[in-house]
């Protein structure tokens, strides 16, 4: 069964987007929209951010820049060096108490991770078995779960910064993260998803199918009842005690189901757990969800696709990584690989920016200039 990761090989990702003949289509949900006529002009001065710095991993830039969001200004930018290739650091994770930053970086040349250590003023990088497909924090914020491309999980202990088991699959792990129940949720290139003991790596819930293709990234409701999945062209739902696939929900506004639809990438539960916030890659915009009853409530518009959004602590303030224009090309699933290749190779993307939105209205509040390709950021507040 083993499959090629939609995210770091290329021709991999073409085919992905041929194979999805075997996608299930979606089924309908209503339409919605957002009032953004209330937001404020974006060359006013920004101002009553919460205190604190935003960490944006800038992809083809091989940079994680660091922002304050109190002013929304980048402060640095922290070079991550590999010793072959660019780095291409896309996915954040971050301890408990925002001591310590974690990336993925996607190079293909040089498999590896960095440690950014901000109360010692230092970042190491440190080399991985295979390819990290993205990089989460356990339950108990003590290990940082590191799916990649050659079929293992590996687990690092935070306290020690160090490899301390691999946990072996027969299909490729694109997503490792933890649920409210303790259990190592697996999303796998094939499009199963199943839980895991995070210590034995024993299967309690065996894979199902999870909506579509290329399962890389998963949000749970606040009860912990609901599981969303992100898929090459749809968002799954699954009953997480029934453990089955309830529906499959479109990634377009339309609400139709289609295999040319574009991949629903990342998701994020507001932190009222009212709202389900999917990225997409193969067109514009943030959709937005009532958890309640799964219905879209409307887009937040971007100027290109979506890696990654997140909030702050206190709820008040939702960030979203917009690539840019040049990220815009063919909708659909082949302008998703596009992206992607321009992403994980050479890069051809222009400027980026990230969005600062309000999430009890999701108006735009301010938009900040990055540096090509940023990725899925990360908030902390600042070091006492």
């Amino acid at each position: 069964m083993p499959v090629v990761s939609r995210c770091f090989t290329c021709a991999a990702v073409v085919s992905v987007a041929v194979a999805l003949v075997v996608a299930t289509p979606s089924t309908a949900t209503a339409q919605g929209s957002l009032d953004t006529s209330s937001s404020p002009a974006l060359d006013e001065p920004y101002v009553g951010g919460p205190e604190g710095e935003l960490f944006i991993p800038e992809v083809d830039n091989d940079t994680v820049a660091v922002m304050d969001t109190a002013t929304n200004t980048i402060t640095e930018r922290i070079p991550l060096d590999v010793p072959v290739g660019p780095s291409h650091p896309a996915v954040l994770a971050k301890t408990p108490d925002g001591s310590k930053i974690y990336t993925d970086n996607f190079g293909l040349l040089s498999p590896s991770i960095s440690i950014i250590d901000r109360t010692n003023d230092t970042t190491v990088t440190m080399p991985v078995e295979s390819v990290p497909l993205g990089i989460f924090t356990s339950g108990d914020g003590k290990e940082i779960y590191i799916p990649e491309m050659g079929f293992v999980v590996e687990v690092l202990d935070v306290a020690t910064d160090t490899i301390v088991r691999r946990l072996r699959f027969d299909d490729i792990p694109a997503g490792a993260m933890a649920g409210p129940d303790g259990l190592m949720y697996v999303g796998f290139v094939s499009g199963l998803i199943g839980a895991y003991d995070p210590v034995t790596g024993a299967t309690v819930k065996p894979p199902i199918w999870a909506g579509g293709l290329a399962t890389f990234w998963y949000s749970f409701t606040q009860d912990g009842k609901k599981l969303y999945t992100d898929t090459v062209n749809s968002i799954g739902v699954i009953d997480v005690e029934k453990w089955e696939l309830t529906k499959t929900i479109a990634s377009e506004e339309n609400g139709v189901g289609g295999l040319m639809n574009p991949g629903a990438f990342t998701s994020e539960i507001s932190p009222d757990g009212r709202k389900l916030y999917v990225t997409r890659f193969g067109k514009n915009g943030v959709m937005v969800f009532d958890t309640t009853d799964d219905k879209l409530l409307g887009v937040i518009p971007t100027t290109g696709d979506v890696i990654g959004l997140t909030f702050s602590a206190d709820g008040s303030r939702g960030y979203i990584s917009d690539s840019g224009p040049t990220s815009r090309n063919v909708p659909g699933p082949i302008g998703e690989a596009i992206t992607f290749m321009n992403l994980i190779t050479i890069g051809f993307l222009g400027p980026g920016t990230l969005i600062t939105f309000d999430p009890d209205t999701d108006h735009i509040l301010d938009t900040t200039a990055t540096a090509p390709g940023p990725g899925i950021p990360a908030w902390v507040p600042h070091l006492d």
